[in-house]
């Protein structure tokens, strides 16, 4: 019975499959339940786009404040401290990501002259090439996210300047143009076309000066241009920065390094920079008014009274000099060296962490409590800060010193450090003790100590260590342009060395991400970490360390 039955039923089958022949398509090769870019939502890729680059920003940061001292980096040794497979990530969210989105929406963004759309996805593709040129030299571009080329090959870092200098031009001509519609939700500027305008030149502005070693004559032009076009950001209201979200989970939206060291049950991960938070106390006869807002103390101990972290040895050594901290800061300020590879000891709830300012931790407000919890001040609503009007006028004081540029360099600094003290108290005034929180007189007396030594100064290198300085103090949060400026102008003169080795084998470029070399034939590992990306053209020794 049971085989009778098993014939009939194969015999139902083939005649169902072959009367199904007649009427249904089986070599079905589109799926059915996935849309075509045609069918998709543009204003999706774009918000695509936009996290992307915010989540590559921070990916990218920090290993820039590491390397200049804004914040620790354990090292022990330039050639160590980061492995080829540490921006894995950041590399993909420009090629996997954001590039591939921009490349896929931008010609059906074109037919339905969404021009905004357009746009913002050029400036953030420049924002993004230009700072893989920056990082790791030369990188596919004009090969990139082709899909008859899968193995596409680097373009030279100086070519890649060049066209991003284009596609900058095009996205100002295409934010010019009427729109049928303009962006949905801009995570950025809320669809303001002047703010991207004012962007999309300031980062013209970056990359003439980010090249003015090999490219002078061509930097002083452009850059006077826009400054005579005053359509560049001038003004915090211009700022071009991410904010983050209060949500914990499903996603975590939360700024990154909240989310890493304010969970709750203390998990602080995170050791600040002595030679940083001594800057921001000791740099000036008066004290940096931004540090109760960067640094928060989660207890009063000093140097002499406590055992919890080992130094190495009994006396700095011999290279530091007696002008530089090392081990540890009194007051509280508990961090570690330039370097410091040292294993973790229970100190997590006693070491100094982010304050309120960009992460949306703590204000300093001298109760010295251990944070356990994440319920603390923003909640994890800080700011990825990309490109700040304070930024720029440091960027425009070492053009007027260095190439002569419009405007004069010691007004430029005022601004600057006038902005960011600013940018910084309004960021964190909801959360600021008035009884802790600087007076106008304070921040008059910081601003007139630099400059006052800014006049005095007697050669323009002096007066270069001075503006790149007070940047420095203005980039905690970017590391990105702090990494930038210190290969391109060698300043601050005397950060901290490494705590284990005297050396100016210095970190001149990362190692390519491990994905990129092993998944791409044309592409080659760097032999060590001292190679040049095409606009460093310094010396290799005795420059920087």
């Amino acid at each position: 019975m049971y085989r009778k039955n098993k014939i009939k039923l194969f015999a139902f089958l083939f005649l169902i499959l072959n009367l199904s022949c007649e009427t249904t398509e089986l070599e079905l090769l589109t799926d059915p339940n996935a849309l075509s870019p045609e069918e998709s939502d543009i204003d999706f890729f774009l918000n695509s786009v936009q996290i992307d680059m915010a989540n590559f920003f921070e990916a990218v940061s920090e290993p820039g404040m590491e390397t200049t001292r804004i914040i620790h980096m354990y090292g022990p040794f330039y050639d160590n401290a980061y492995t080829a497979s540490d921006f894995n990530t950041a590399w993909s969210y420009v090629y996997a990501g954001a590039l591939a989105d921009i490349r896929t929406y931008t010609p059906i963004a074109l037919e339905q002259e969404l021009y905004t759309h357009v746009a913002i996805g050029q400036i953030i593709e420049a924002h993004m090439m230009a700072t893989l040129v920056d990082y790791f030299g030369d990188v596919p571009y004009s090969e990139a996210i082709n899909s008859s080329i899968l193995n596409p090959n680097a373009d030279s870092g100086a070519d890649i300047y060049a066209a991003l200098q284009l596609l900058l031009d095009d996205a100002i001509l295409n934010l010019n143009k009427t729109e049928a519609e303009l962006p949905s939700d801009d995570l950025f500027y809320d669809g303001d076309e002047s703010k991207w305008i004012k962007l999309a030149n300031t980062l013209k502005i970056k990359l003439y000066l980010q090249s003015r070693l090999v490219n002078e004559a061509e930097s002083i032009a452009g850059i006077n241009t826009i400054i005579s076009s005053g359509d560049y950001i001038t003004d915090a209201s211009d700022d071009f920065i991410f904010t983050w979200s209060t949500n914990d989970s499903a996603p975590d939206s939360r700024h990154p390094i909240f989310s890493r060291n304010f969970d709750d049950g203390g998990n602080i991960t995170d050791y600040m920079s002595n030679h940083y938070m001594n800057e921001l106390r000791e740099g000036q006869s008066v004290e940096d008014p931004r540090l109760r807002y960067y640094i928060y103390r989660q207890r009063s101990y000093s140097a002499e009274n406590t055992t919890e972290q080992e130094c190495y040895g009994t006396l700095p050594p011999s290279w530091y000099g007696f002008s530089i901290p090392y081990c540890s800061l009194d007051e509280g300020y508990w961090g570690r060296d330039h370097g410091n590879d040292s294993g973790i000891p229970p100190d997590t709830g006693g070491r100094a962490t982010w304050g309120v300012y960009p992460i949306g931790g703590n204000f300093d407000d001298n109760s010295f409590e251990s944070i356990t919890t994440r319920d603390i001040a923003t909640q994890g609503q800080g700011i990825s800060p990309i490109m700040l009007s304070s930024y720029v006028q440091f960027m425009l004081a070492e053009a007027s010193l260095e190439l002569g540029t419009t405007g004069n360099a010691a007004t430029y600094l005022e601004n600057g450090i006038t902005q960011s003290i600013n940018k910084v108290m309004d960021f964190g005034a909801a959360y600021a003790d008035p009884t802790y929180t600087p007076s106008a007189t304070d921040v008059a007396d910081y601003i007139t100590a630099v400059t006052d030594g800014y006049a005095s100064a007697t050669s323009d290198d002096d007066k270069l260590n001075i503006i790149v300085k007070e940047y420095f103090l203005a980039l905690y949060g970017n590391g990105i342009e702090a990494y930038n400026t210190y290969r391109r102008t060698g300043k601050p003169d005397a950060l901290q060395p490494l705590l284990l080795e005297d050396t100016n084998m210095f970190l001149r470029s990362f190692y390519y991400p491990s994905d990129y070399v092993n998944l791409n034939s044309n592409a080659t590992q760097k032999s060590d970490v001292l190679q040049k990306v095409f606009w460093d053209t310094n010396p290799d020794t005795d420059f920087i360390n």
